[in-house]
């Protein structure tokens, strides 16, 4: 532009016609001074109104980013939740439940991660169950299978923990529960669907003194050690236990399996501190003897009642075993010596103690479910 603009200068003044002309044609040619490319003179942009249009440009920009934003972010969250590939746990357990119970099963049988007793106690399996460990007050016997319900486990553990406390140095002596799943357990035959517990008696020796062992220690009529000399039954330790158990509301302590002669001990002590009529009578009834199993005379055998959260796949009582059955069926027939003269038929005891055992004469009583 430059060396146009002093061509055209030395033009004009020369003044020539020739120069005239060319001075025309090049103007014309030339494009105004600010003016874009390709357009005339009147279409070039003023500065001003362009610094104007750029800035009301990127406020509006602005403002539609800002609006876009909440938007661009929830869609965003949206296709996230889509592709992510792990749901949280309480949906696909919701999901789970639903979709079994859509089959016919109900909450409790279904989800195998809860606790659940399955069947009867000498039938039956175990989920969810746990272990029972070795405490301050409480020891596990070497070799124990000590899985069970929850509610099991903490009874043992609240009843040991209250003998203590109340009575001092004690320490309670289990033996087996059940297996992690349950199903039969050898030397037993209930045990199997976390319900059972063996437990040991408390023992004192010749002095009074608390005595710690590491077996089940079996007693005669009169409380005396059965090949231990010296130890005793400990009838303050061991009712403290009864009543531990009987008075836990969570609990829900149906039976304890133990000989009649060390019932009668224990109700006796009992009566000896002034307990409450009602709760003697509670023992009375929760203390018994089943006749067609072991003698229980080292141990009590602990069962508690199914949870109400497992009714419908939890069997309260024991099923009647078939040898039983068999046994005392034809035992009846031939127990009737004339005609006329009924006798009462024995029925195969539903009280299932869990310890392999002969079946029991068909003289002998039934003890009740």
């Amino acid at each position: 532009m430059p060396l146009l603009r002093a061509f055209r200068d030395r033009l004009l003044a020369s003044r020539a016609p020739v120069a005239a002309a060319l001075l025309v044609a090049l103007s014309a040619a030339t494009p105004a001074q600010g003016a874009s490319p390709g357009k005339a003179p009147d279409q070039a942009e003023q500065p001003g109104k362009t610094s104007q249009g750029n800035q009301r440009g990127a406020r509006q920009g602005s403002a539609s980013a800002d609006d876009a934003a909440p938007s661009a972010r929830s869609a965003g969250a949206k296709v996230k939740a889509a592709q992510d590939p792990r749901p949280s746990k309480r949906r696909a357990a919701k999901r789970v439940e639903s979709t079994r119970t859509a089959r016919g099963g109900t909450a409790a049988e279904t989800d195998e991660r809860k606790p659940l007793s399955k069947g009867a106690p000498n039938r039956g399996r175990l989920t969810g169950a746990v272990r029972l460990r070795s405490s301050r007050h409480l020891k596990t016997r070497d070799g124990a299978r000590t899985w069970g319900l929850p509610v099991l486990v903490k009874a043992l553990r609240r009843a040991s923990f209250q003998v203590a406390k109340k009575h001092g140095d004690s320490a309670l002596l289990v033996g087996d529960l059940s297996a992690r799943t349950g199903g039969a357990l050898d030397g037993h035959n209930s045990h199997q669907t976390g319900r059972d517990a063996d437990v040991g008696f408390y023992v004192v020796n010749s002095k009074g003194k608390t005595l710690r062992t590491e077996r089940f220690v079996a007693f005669d009529d009169k409380g005396n050690a059965i090949g231990l000399p010296g130890a005793r039954f400990d009838d303050m330790r061991n009712w403290a236990l009864v009543e531990a158990l009987l008075q836990d509301k969570q609990a829900g302590v149906k039976y304890l399996f133990v000989t009649d002669a060390l019932k009668a001990r224990l109700l006796a002590y009992a009566a000896k501190k002034r307990v409450p009529e009602e709760l003697r009578l509670r023992a009375a009834v929760a203390m018994m003897s089943p006749r067609d199993a072991d003698l229980h005379n080292d141990h009590f055998h602990i069962r508690v009642m199914c949870p109400p959260s497992m009714r419908g796949a939890c069997v309260e009582e024991s099923v009647a075993r078939p040898a039983c059955a068999a046994g005392a069926t034809s035992a009846a027939g031939a127990a009737s010596p004339t005609a006329g003269t009924p006798e009462p038929a024995a029925h195969a005891s539903t009280v299932d103690d869990g310890a392999l055992a002969p079946a029991a004469p068909a003289t002998q009583a039934e003890d009740p479910r």
